[in-house]
């Protein structure tokens, strides 16, 4: 048996399509990892803030002269947040939220530093999963930057984790000034943080973010991360 040409034509235009379709799923991996990569770059520029690094060595600063052993404490704070979130940059997989939470502990105390009126409560029922670096302490922030320090009293912010059967769920609540959910995405750098964590949720571990919000009583972030993509 001798192929005839149109059976050589064929298994060439077979070889030919098999390599574009698989240059074509290269390529598009390819452009996911980079997207990946420049959200990280983003979100860790957005961490490392001026105005959060001066006022935190500014703290510790003046509790130098006032009390020595929380000045080292909080410059133990200050060393572990800023080590996690360069360490982060290098990160392609997902962390056990047990580091995570590790260093949203850290930022939270640096914050009651300068923030005597600032209350934080943990619920901690589940943390032997992952989630993608810096997806928590992102919202954290926003709940003490745009919702407890706006208030004139202050205000509590709560951190909670649960397992439930088909995924775990970590909730950060805030009591503070609450702000309407539909103005996010036009909302500019304020919630940058917020759509980036949503965005490499959705990439890493098949996860989503949702945010609840109302004027005047406060907002709420729930983050779901399926179980199959938790392990």
């Amino acid at each position: 048996w001798y192929p005839t040409p149109f059976y050589l034509a064929s298994t060439l235009a077979l070889i030919v399509l098999c390599n574009f379709l698989y240059e074509a799923i290269e390529e598009a991996y390819l452009q996911k990892e980079k997207e990946l990569l420049e959200s990280r770059i983003t979100l860790m520029i957005s961490q490392i803030q001026p105005h959060f690094l001066y006022n935190s060595l500014n703290s510790i600063y003046h509790l130098c002269d006032m009390d020595a052993k929380l000045a080292q404490q909080a410059i133990g704070d200050f060393s572990e947040y800023l080590h996690h979130v360069l360490s982060s940059l290098k990160r392609t997989t997902p962390v056990l939220f047990e580091q995570e939470l590790h260093n949203v502990k850290a930022y939270l105390q640096l914050e009651q530093l300068r923030f005597d009126d600032l209350k934080i409560v943990y619920r901690i029922e589940a943390s032997n999963f992952f989630v993608p670096a810096l997806s928590v302490q992102p919202l954290v922030e926003n709940a003490v930057k745009h919702g407890i320090c706006g208030k004139e009293d202050g205000g509590t912010l709560v951190l909670s984790t649960r397992e439930k059967e088909d995924c775990f769920e970590i909730i950060v609540e805030d009591d503070g000034i609450g702000f309407d959910v539909a103005t996010l995405p036009n909302d500019g750098e304020k919630h940058l943080g917020v759509q980036n964590v949503r965005s490499r949720l959705e990439a890493m571990m098949g996860g989503s973010l949702n945010i609840i919000s109302t004027p005047g009583i406060g907002t709420t972030a729930i983050i779901r991360v399926p179980k199959e993509g938790s392990k």
